[in-house]
């Protein structure tokens, strides 16, 4: 049992020293992220984006990470400012990966954020960016799960809001699940693959 014990340490031993510098420091910014350590997440996606050079990866999280946080804030200056700081990370991850289906579906978000933190002011500018991104995005790749459920969940928003059916793109959301069953870069290192557990949130609409 004692060499069996040997065996599996010196086994894991090799596998955490087999990874680089940036595997390593990409698992620790979303290990901070998913402690609730926004902030420390942000500057460590943004460390590594500065070694890295031309990764995309590492400043679009940066910007995910922002974007998502301001949802849970009511401080209209901490918003405006975590928006445009998220803006600024994904032009930057832009000149290193364009025409990217990712980076648009992050931008609809980030509009998408503007709209939902205030609409009196942002609803009539934004939303026409919110739609053209997710085109963008969808022709670009057709099958793209994200591009599908919240393009769906968007217009499931605009039909409540105009007082028709959320249901008409249910539809949307079965394709959705789909694609995320086939998705096929699953196995690129940190290439986004969530969304999954927000499909049972989004298909309320359709009850």
């Amino acid at each position: 049992m004692k060499t069996l014990a040997m065996i599996l340490t010196l086994i894991t031993a090799v596998a955490v020293n087999s990874q680089t510098s940036y595997e390593k420091g990409m698992k620790k910014a979303f290990e901070l992220w998913g402690d609730k350590k926004p902030d420390e997440a942000i500057n460590l996606f943004e460390r590594i984006a500065r070694a890295e050079k031309e990764n995309w990866l590492p400043f679009y999280y940066a910007g995910q990470v922002h974007i998502i946080t301001t949802f849970g804030l009511k401080d209209a200056t901490e918003i405006e400012t975590r928006l445009k700081k998220a803006q600024d990370f994904l032009n930057e991850a832009k000149t290193f990966s364009k025409d990217n289906a990712e980076i648009l579906i992050m931008e609809a978000m980030l509009n998408t954020a503007y709209v939902v933190y205030n609409p009196s002011v942002y609803g009539m500018t934004h939303s026409a960016k919110v739609e053209e991104l997710y085109q963008k995005a969808k022709a670009l790749e057709p099958k793209n799960p994200r591009a599908m459920l919240y393009h769906a969940e968007w217009k499931m928003g605009g039909a409540k809001f105009w007082g028709k059916d959320p249901k008409a793109f249910c539809p949307e959301i079965e394709k959705a699940i789909l694609y995320f069953e086939n998705e096929t870069k699953r196995d690129i290192p940190f290439y986004p693959k969530w969304g999954l557990d927000q499909v049972e949130r989004i298909q309320q609409n359709c009850k």
